[in-house]
C-alpha cells in the first residue's frame, strides 16, 4: 500500500508539473524540462526514503548531490549525518551541507552555522558560525 501511494503521488506531481507548466520554446522549455525531471528525482528519492529504503535513497540523493541539485546535497547531507544507507560520519554530513549552503541553500547554511558553532564535523569557528546564520537568515 505505502509503494502504491507513493508511486500515486509521484505520477500526480508530474501531471501537475505538466498541466502548470506555460507553452514556451527554446532554452527556456529545455530549463524547464530540466527542474521537472529534477522534481521528479527527488520526489522518487524522497519515496524510496519514506518506505525505509536507506540505501536506494541514498544512492538516488548522491547522484542528485553531484548533478548540482541542493535538495539532493541536502539531504544526502540528513543521511550521513543520520547514518542513515551508509556510515555515519559528520566529516561527510559537513562537506555536503557546505557545498548545497555555498549553492544558495538556506537550510544548508542553518545547518553550517550549527556545524561550525559545535564544531560537528568541522573545528568549531564562532566568527564562521555567525557568518552562515547571517546567511541563512538573509535567504527567503
Amino acid at each position: 500500500m505505502p509503494r502504491r501511494y507513493a508511486a500515486s503521488r509521484i505520477a500526480t506531481a508530474i501531471g501537475l508539473m505538466m498541466l502548470l507548466s506555460p507553452v514556451v520554446r527554446g532554452n527556456e522549455s529545455d530549463q524547464q524540462m530540466g527542474v521537472a525531471r529534477e522534481m521528479v528525482k527527488v520526489l522518487e528519492a524522497y519515496a524510496v526514503y519514506k518506505m525505509g529504503q536507506y540505501d536506494l535513497a541514498f544512492e538516488r540523493y548522491q547522484a542528485l548531490a553531484e548533478a548540482g541539485s541542493h535538495q539532493g546535497m541536502y539531504n544526502l547531507a540528513n543521511m550521513y549525518s543520520a547514518g542513515q544507507g551508509v556510515a555515519q560520519n559528520d566529516a561527510m554530513a559537513f562537506k555536503w551541507y557546505l557545498k548545497a549552503a555555498e549553492a544558495g541553500d538556506r537550510l544548508s547554511m542553518s545547518e553550517v552555522a550549527r556545524a561550525y558553532a559545535e564544531g560537528i564535523g568541522t573545528r568549531a569557528n564562532p566568527v564562521q558560525a555567525d557568518y552562515w546564520r547571517t546567511r541563512a537568515a538573509e535567504q527567503p
